[in-house]
């Protein structure tokens, strides 16, 4: 399962907004601002939105199409993420980094800001909502676990009810990890997905 990656986000909103504020517009035009120039080099708009489209084109279209098939999802399956649960998530990446200002000097280094990662946030935990939901973890599961666990957990092994908690949130990455790709598949082919430029596709993992 694709993991959370503050640095990619960043890129994706960046190479979005050279196609929104002005690549677009100037194919439209036959026109190549030139952002920069190297000596007798020019450097166009063009050139920087095709090297980032080189290098993260495909991932940047993939979190892109994968953004807009989990909000459809979750609407068609009225599963929704709260403000709170948001801010929870935050504050425990928040704990990490340490101070909210070294909090916010990161994001800022990165590109983003508070409003733009709860965005990102929201969507992420959306779709580990979808995917808790379509591949629920079993009382039978958490039993087998347990099971097969217990001894490494201190002697004497706690109660299953004790650890019933931990052992649901062990499992729960596990199948989220295990069962991603098959239900990103899944989704795509449920909403018809296609590609006009195929060399935005992404691979097959």
């Amino acid at each position: 399962m694709k993991k959370f990656d503050i640095s990619i986000l960043s890129v994706s909103i960046l190479l979005l907004g050279l196609v929104v504020l002005g690549v677009y517009e100037s194919w439209g035009k036959k026109s190549d601002p030139v952002l920069a120039k190297a000596g007798d080099t020019e450097i166009t708009q063009y050139e920087l939105y095709n090297e980032m489209k080189g290098l993260y084109g495909k991932q940047m279209m993939n979190e892109l199409v994968a953004q807009s098939l989990i909000v459809q999802e979750a609407k068609q399956q009225n599963i929704t993420v709260s403000k709170e649960e948001i801010d929870k998530e935050l504050a425990a990446m928040q704990q990490q980094i340490g101070s909210e200002e070294a909090f916010l000097d990161y994001l800022n280094s990165m590109g983003m800001d508070k409003v733009k990662l709860t965005e990102k946030m929201q969507v992420l935990m959306t779709r580990d909502k979808l995917l808790d939901q379509a591949f629920p973890i079993t009382d039978e599961q958490i039993q087998a676990y347990y099971d097969q666990n217990k001894d490494q957990m201190g002697s004497p092994a706690p109660a299953l009810e004790q650890v019933k908690d931990q052992i649901k949130m062990i499992l729960t990455d596990s199948s989220r990890a295990e069962n991603y790709d098959k239900w990103w598949t899944e989704l795509q082919e449920k909403h018809h997905v296609k590609y006009a430029d195929p060399t935005l596709k992404a691979d097959k993992s």
